[in-house]
């Protein structure tokens, strides 16, 4: 991943800073009538999509939302907070909006977050993607207090090959101890930061983002499909949801 290992700790300090973009398009309308089913607790069904992204809900759900989040960014970090409780309890639960995760990584930090919030498989991701971005700030401060020049070295090709780039991320800001704490054992952190699999796969994640949807900017979100032109935060998606139902 050139464009990552090539990243200087003062490029990523600016990174952590840069993310919010403006989509192009209206967002797909749903199809056929909007009905709710509460057949089963949605909110547990929880899969892996062909894409790489993790979905919640139900799959054949008229509504059908896709997030491309950053680790690193602020105002992702602001949307899970703000919308986790209202779209699960209103929309996912009542089998009406099924919602996709899918990692836009930026820098070596974020992606060795996404490593780590996609370590267990599917079951699991909501919760460490929540906590993950609950620990945003935490993070920054910690490894904006780590040695620079060492994070310097972890950003080369050098240290990529080597597999030590994202586990010395991770642990300079402090992310194997935390996700230690939700279930991830030090050894399986350690083995998914250096999964070049996975590492691959997110790399993979994001060119399709860039190529397929013409993402520029974190969150960005697909509705049925069609990018979604001035949604950037929960209140402007939950609108545009309520407009949906109706």
């Amino acid at each position: 991943m050139k464009n990552l290992w090539k990243a200087s700790a003062i490029a990523l300090a600016a990174t952590l800073a840069a993310c919010g973009g403006e989509t192009s398009a209206n967002g797909g309308a749903a199809t056929g009538s909007v009905e709710a089913d509460t057949s089963r607790n949605w909110v547990e069904v929880v899969t892996k999509t062909e894409e790489g992204g993790f979905q919640m809900g139900n799959p054949d759900a008229p509504i059908n939302i896709v997030e491309f989040a950053s680790m690193t960014c602020g105002h992702c970090a602001t949307f899970a907070e703000e919308s986790f409780d209202p779209l699960t309890e209103n929309y996912i639960s009542q089998g009406l909006v099924s919602f996709e995760v899918r990692n836009f990584v930026r820098d070596p930090l974020d992606l060795s977050a996404a490593l780590l919030s996609r370590c267990r498989g599917a079951e699991p991701f909501f919760p460490l993607n929540e906590r993950l971005f609950a620990n945003q700030e935490a993070m920054f401060e910690t490894i904006q207090g780590a040695d620079q020049a060492q994070l310097q070295a972890l950003a080369t090709p050098e240290a990529l090959q080597s597999g030590r780039t994202f586990v010395g991320f991770a642990e300079a800001a402090g992310l194997i101890d935390l996700v230690g704490s939700l279930g991830v054992s030090d050894q399986q952190a350690r083995q998914c930061l250096a999964d070049t699999a996975a590492i691959q796969e997110l790399e993979e994640m994001r060119n399709r983002a860039l190529n397929q949807h013409n993402i520029t900017g974190t969150p960005s979100f697909l509705i049925n499909g069609e990018l979604a032109s001035g949604v950037s935060s929960w209140a402007q998606l939950d609108a545009r949801l309520q407009e949906m139902v109706q």
